[in-house]
């Protein structure tokens, strides 16, 4: 017995060993074997390749960090309440799907919160390092993606304005049922008054959808997307973050591999064991 005793324990502190044996230290970050073997198992990488990756993630969280990127739960929970109107679902219909399919709530929105902070990270990444992307890529994006910035001349919408954002969701939740509290506004707007960003809003929202709620200040507003009349292709210099957006979003993983290849070049990092 006492030798079944002492072996157990040699298996168990062996397990141990593995699991929180230190192999790699980025900037003092650790890395353990663990962590290594279990990316090989789940991702079916090499060891090399596991390691390359496992260090890219150890970089992005220190560059999340540095940057004091963040997601509040109330940023989440409007984003969850976007997904949901985007679907023409209410939340709780949104949940019931997820359950069905297996995936808890709390484990949807840690991804979707880790997918907002990727998200904003790639756009500090694009505003802070411009020299990533030059101007003959943007000039040769935009001449092979001609459709994609052909823009109408006016967008036909309703606007909803409230205060309160309570009020506003429930309109979207239920659209015939409008509270006189929320000001509605029907106009014809000419997308060249519009900032890059909202612009992009408008083109993605399909006619007869509603945008995200939209932050202006002191008040909250949704447009509802009536109909885009005319088409015209907008000059390359009036509509170049467009470009610089949805070029990011065709190259986002080699601009980020550019991008933390020259991190990794100047972080310390340590093998402690192979």
């Amino acid at each position: 017995m006492k030798i079944f005793i002492l072996l157990i324990t040699c298996i168990f502190a062996l397990k141990a060993q593995i699991i929180d044996g230190v192999a790699i230290k980025v900037d003092g970050n650790i890395i353990t074997l663990y962590e290594i073997q279990e990316a090989q198992k789940q991702l079916g990488l090499s060891k090399q390749e596991s390691i390359d990756r496992i260090i890219q993630e150890k970089l992005k969280e220190n560059e999340i960090k540095r940057l004091n990127i963040k997601v509040d739960d109330k940023r989440l929970d409007d984003e969850i309440n976007n997904i949901a109107m985007n679907n023409k679902i209410t939340r709780e219909d949104l949940i019931n799907t997820l359950q069905s399919q297996g995936i808890s709530f709390d484990d949807y929105k840690k991804e979707l919160r880790k997918h907002l902070i990727n998200r904003e990270l790639m756009q500090k990444i694009l505003q802070t390092n411009s020299n990533l992307t030059n101007e003959n890529d943007l000039r040769q994006y935009y001449d092979v993606n001609k459709d994609e910035f052909t823009l109408p001349n006016i967008i036909k919408v309703t606007s909803y304005v409230s205060n309160s954002d309570v009020e506003l969701q429930q309109f979207l939740s239920n659209p015939l049922i409008l509270n006189p509290n929320i000001e509605v506004k029907d106009e014809e707007i000419n997308i060249k008054s519009l900032p890059p960003q909202i612009v992009s809003i408008f083109l993605d929202t399909p006619e007869k959808k509603f945008t995200p709620v939209l932050n202006s200040g002191n008040t909250l507003i949704v447009f509802f997307i009536k109909e885009k009349l005319g088409k015209e292709l907008i000059p390359f210099d009036d509509i170049k973050p467009n470009v610089m957006q949805k070029y990011a979003e065709a190259k986002e993983n080699e601009i980020l591999n550019e991008y933390f290849s020259k991190i990794k070049a100047n972080t310390k990092i340590e093998i402690i064991r192979e």
